[in-house]
C-alpha cells in the first residue's frame, strides 16, 4: 500500500477500534448498552480516565512513564477533602490541584536534573504517596460535607470537564509544550541541539500530569462522597491502557495525538461496561482486556512499521 494509505490508517485506527467495540457489544448486550442510564454510566466512567490521560499524554509523548497518577490522585483528593471541611469547595479544588502540581514538579525536577529514570521515580512516588494516604486517613474512610458531594452531578461537572479537556487539547495540539513534547519523544538529542529546553518541558509535562491527577482526585472524592485509603488504586494502569488502546505510541513521538486519548478512554470504558452487562466473570474480563491491549499494541507497531517502510520506499523513488 502507498504512503498516503498507511497514513490514513494511522489516523483512523482509534475510531475503527471504537466502532468495532460498539458494534460487538450492541450484538452481545442488545438495548441494554444503549439504555439512557447505561450511557450516563459510560460517560461518568470515561470522564476521569479522559482527564487523567489528558495530562499523562504530555509525559507519554516524551517517551517517559508516569506510574504515580493513582497515588497522586489519592493524596490530592485526600488533602483537598480535608481542606474542604474548613474552606469549602474553593479550598477543595485549590488544594487538590495544587498538591498534584507540586508533586508533578518534584518528579519533573528529579527526571530532568538528576537523570533518574521516569519509571523508577514514579514507581517510588506511587509507593510513598500511597503510604502517605494510609497515614493521613489512618486506614479509615472520611465523609465530606454535602456541598462537596452535590458536585457529583453530570449536569454540573460535564461543562467544566469539557472546558478542561478543550484546554488540554489546545495545549497539546497548538502550543510549544505539546509540540516540543512530541519532538522530545521522537529524538531528545536532536531536540536539544535544535534549541529546545528539554529540562523545562519535561518538568512542565509532569506538572500538567500532576494537575490532571488533582482534578481526577476531585472527581473520585465527589463520586464516593468522601475519602478512602484505597481511592485511586490502579488508576494509573487504567489511564495507560486507555492511551495505548487509543493508539498513543509507547515510545511517544509525533504520532501522539490528543483525539487518541479520548477515543481510547471510550473504547476501554465501553469494553469494560459491555463485559459487565454480558455478565462475563471478572477473571475472564481482565484476560480479555489484556489480550485486546496486546493485540492493539501489536497492530499499532505493525502499522507504524509499514508507514515507515512506505516512507523509505517513497524517498528511494524520489532519489
Amino acid at each position: 500500500m502507498s504512503l498516503q494509505t498507511w497514513k490514513k490508517i494511522q489516523k483512523i485506527f482509534p475510531f475503527i477500534g471504537l466502532v468495532i467495540v460498539m458494534i460487538l457489544f450492541s450484538f452481545m448486550c442488545g438495548d441494554k448498552l444503549w439504555a439512557k442510564r447505561n450511557l450516563i454510566n459510560i460517560v461518568n466512567n470515561t470522564i476521569p480516565l479522559a482527564i487523567g490521560a489528558s495530562g499523562m499524554v504530555f509525559v507519554a509523548s516524551q517517551g517517559s512513564t508516569d506510574m504515580s497518577m493513582g497515588s497522586l490522585l489519592a493524596v490530592a483528593g485526600t488533602l483537598g477533602g480535608i481542606a474542604s471541611l474548613q474552606y469549602g469547595v474553593i479550598g477543595f479544588v485549590v488544594v487538590s490541584v495544587g498538591v498534584g502540581i507540586f508533586f508533578g514538579l518534584v518528579m519533573g525536577i528529579l527526571l530532568a536534573y538528576f537523570k533518574v529514570n521516569s519509571l523508577m521515580i514514579t514507581l517510588a512516588m506511587l509507593i510513598a504517596l500511597r503510604a502517605v494516604v494510609s497515614y493521613i486517613t489512618n486506614g479509615q474512610a472520611l465523609l465530606l460535607d454535602y456541598n462537596i458531594i452535590a458536585m457529583n452531578k453530570l449536569s454540573t461537572k460535564l461543562p467544566i470537564i469539557i472546558i478542561i479537556l478543550a484546554l488540554m487539547w489546545y495545549l497539546f495540539s497548538y502550543t510549544k509544550i505539546g509540540f516540543f513534547s512530541r519532538c522530545i519523544g521522537e529524538n531528545e538529542e536532536v531536540g536539544r541541539f535544535s534549541g529546545i529546553n528539554v529540562k523545562k518541558y519535561k518538568i512542565l509535562a509532569f506538572m500538567l500530569s500532576g494537575a490532571m491527577a488533582g482534578v481526577a482526585g476531585i472527581l473520585a472524592v465527589i463520586k464516593i462522597g468522601g475519602v478512602s485509603p484505597t481511592i485511586g488504586n490502579f488508576f494509573e494502569l487504567q489511564v495507560m491502557t486507555a492511551m495505548f488502546v487509543g493508539g498513543i505510541p509507547i515510545a511517544g513521538g509525533a504520532e501522539s495525538k490528543f483525539y487518541k486519548v479520548i477515543s481510547g478512554s471510550f473504547i476501554l470504558v465501553i469494553l469494560q461496561n459491555g463485559l459487565t452487562i454480558a455478565r462475563v466473570g471478572s477473571e475472564i474480563s481482565e484476560l480479555i482486556q489484556g489480550v485486546i491491549l496486546i493485540l492493539v499494541v501489536y497492530l499499532n507497531i505493525y502499522i507504524e512499521c509499514k508507514f515507515t517502510e512506505a516512507q523509505m520506499n517513497t524517498k528511494e523513488e524520489i532519489n
